[in-house]
């Protein structure tokens, strides 16, 4: 049998208080006595007394609720930028509201909708693919009108503005590159990537990888470039490359790119711990994946702790005016 949820005014008639002496001494307020704070508690807690937090957020104007948007969960770079958003907010006394996208527009423009409606003090957003190739922004427009701070992370957008904390992806891709260059003496690197809605985060990367070649006076070739956004397509793709190219390394715009590039490799008698080092956009726990398998550390915990830093500023300073974006170097795990 489901108990009936006791209120501050049940616990006002039962102990012939006020409900602002209960929920004052509920909340340890220094007006009232320490003899009634005691009676108070001690009867609340007799009646499993829950207080009502969203009642208390119209009271206080305040959720002390962030939201968090993300396109999905798979991807360990998102569990961990949740990880680091967590760790910090708790540590000030706030919770998280979760959504996941799934990468559709329609379900992250519900998901802003109902934060808005008094859910959430403010928000943290990683935009969905459908939202950047369709470059349809009208809800963010929407979400600032109502005065609630938003910081956007990872993929960039902009024509949104806002405070933003993403990777260096120009840098860390150059690094990479260059570190199959001069460690494995890599010439014939193809670029793997199987997220190619999202043109602004790939031409920085591209930009990345072709300046290394450039720097190296290695020749370019787009034969070596395999970009889809079908993995059967992309399989396809890679098969072909292998079967007909000389290929000496390997460079990861992302995790599923490199796994199905590793399943191809395989499938055709390669074996991927010699036949050429990979270098990837990929969890470091995979480092053992193979031996030459170097990981591209973004600091996924670093980006979420930064971006909750962020959103407190801006919830306790809401008239600042100027937007910054905060660049958080990559770094290679060999």
């Amino acid at each position: 049998m489901i108990q009936h949820r006791k209120t501050l005014s049940e616990l006002s008639k039962a102990l012939d208080l006020s409900v602002s002496t209960i929920s004052k001494a509920l909340s340890d307020s220094s007006e009232i006595s320490e003899l009634t704070k005691k009676r108070v508690k001690d009867f609340a807690k007799k009646c499993n007394y829950v207080p009502n937090s969203f009642a208390a957020s119209f009271r206080t104007g305040s959720t002390k609720t962030i939201g968090i948007i993300i396109p999905n969960i798979t991807d360990s770079f998102y569990s961990e930028v949740l990880t680091g958003i967590e760790s910090h907010l708790d540590s000030k006394g706030y919770r998280v509201l979760i959504s996941i996208t799934h990468e559709s527009l329609e379900k992250e423009y519900k998901s802003m909708e109902m934060m808005s409606s008094g859910f959430v003090d403010g928000l943290i957003i990683c935009p969905s693919k459908e939202t950047l190739t369709k470059k349809k922004y009208e809800h963010f427009t929407h979400f600032k009108k109502q005065g609630i701070p938003l910081v956007l992370f990872d993929r960039i957008c902009p024509s949104i503005k806002c405070d933003k904390v993403i990777t260096d992806n120009f840098e860390v891709s150059f690094k990479a590159t260059e570190f199959l260059i001069r460690k494995h003496n890599s010439k014939r690197i193809a670029l793997v990537s199987l997220m190619n809605e999202l043109p602004q985060e790939n031409k920085l990367k591209l930009k990345g990888f072709k300046e290394a070649l450039a720097t190296y006076r290695i020749d370019y070739s787009k034969d070596y470039i395999i970009e889809s956004n079908n993995v059967e397509t992309f399989k396809k793709k890679i098969k072909v490359l292998l079967e007909n190219k000389k290929v000496d390394g390997i460079f990861g715009v992302n995790e599923s790119a490199v796994v199905n590039t590793i399943q191809v490799a395989r499938s055709l008698g390669h074996n991927t711990s010699k036949a050429f080092p990979i270098v990837a956009f990929y969890h470091q726990s995979q480092m053992a994946f193979a031996p030459s398998f170097t990981v591209i550390n973004q600091h996924a915990k670093k980006v979420g702790n930064k971006a909750s830093k962020i959103i407190l500023n801006r919830i306790k300073n809401i008239n600042l005016e100027s937007y910054k974006t905060t660049i958080i170097k990559g770094s290679l795990l060999a």
